[in-house]
């Protein structure tokens, strides 16, 4: 990747180019392949979430986005520890171990069965990524264990992030790299909406350093038009949002839990940072 994806708040016509660009195609073609082959093993825990993350709306953003930060890693560390942190089970970290077999691949989730897929799957593609059933809270890492952390879309969904900070900040090496994404509710009936997200930016801010010229009030960056939202995916493409069932069923439960049946689809954005832990 020629240039590294910015962070903030993707635009649409730097989402509409990062989706027909050589690099995408790559990360698609493994993703699709990955899908064909360990799809009996993933089938169960897909139908908790889905089968195919990367073809979701903002996954197609971030996936692409922690990518472009490895690359920034792998030129510098001989063999460098990443930690997929809240993992789940996607090809990513399959992606990353194919692309550069010298990486030491971690994956940690609290759900314990993933043991059992994650086992089956590095069988069936000769691979090592390693997975431990953890809780973010209390990692079962030594101090200082990886050079490069990244977490996708996890933090918005935790009531407790201050503490999973900290332990990203113990277990991450003195100039470490945490990349950080999360969606951002642009209509406040969703999980985090734009002044929680600065609450968490704060918190991330307390412990790691930021660029400089990056603003971290998300109202600035939310008042801009041309920003990605799921409106602009479902323009592009409506497959691309994740809610299968019919709308009014969302905006009912939307409804119950903060008394809104807000707009359809819901407008989200997402956020993506690239944070070092100071040397």
């Amino acid at each position: 990747m020629k240039h590294l994806l910015h962070d903030g708040i993707p635009l649409e016509h730097d989402y509409k180019k990062l989706i027909d660009s050589n690099i995408f195609r790559s990360i698609e073609g493994f993703s699709n392949n990955f899908l064909s082959t360990n799809s009996r093993f993933i089938q169960n825990y897909a139908n908790k979430w889905v089968m195919d993350p990367l073809h979701q709306w903002s996954r197609q953003w971030e996936y692409p986005f922690v990518y472009s930060r490895f690359q920034q890693i792998i030129q510098h560390e001989s063999k460098p520890s990443i930690l997929d942190a809240g993992s789940g089970v996607t090809f990513f970290p399959y992606y990353l171990n194919t692309k550069y077999d010298i990486t030491n691949i971690h994956c940690c989730d609290y759900d314990k069965t993933l043991e059992k897929i994650f086992e089956q799957i590095n069988i069936q593609q000769n691979s090592n990524v390693e997975f431990l059933a953890a809780d973010l809270r209390s990692l079962p890492y030594e101090n200082e264990s990886f050079h490069m952390i990244y977490c996708i879309s996890v933090l918005e969904h935790t009531n407790d992030y201050e503490k999973i900070i900290d332990e990203f900040y113990r277990i991450l090496r003195p100039g470490g790299s945490l990349i950080v994404t999360f969606d951002i509710s642009l209509d406040r009936t969703r999980d985090i909406d734009v002044d929680s997200g600065n609450t968490l930016l704060t918190s991330l801010e307390r412990r790691f350093d930021a660029q400089k010229m990056l603003s971290l009030d998300l109202h600035s960056h939310v008042s801009n038009p041309d920003i990605f939202t799921t409106l602009t995916a479902n323009n592009i493409d409506g497959s691309l949002l994740p809610w299968k069932l019919p709308a009014f069923l969302y905006r009912f439960k939307c409804f119950i839990s903060t008394g809104h049946f807000g707009s359809w689809p819901p407008p989200l954005t997402v956020f993506c940072l690239s944070l070092t832990k100071p040397a």
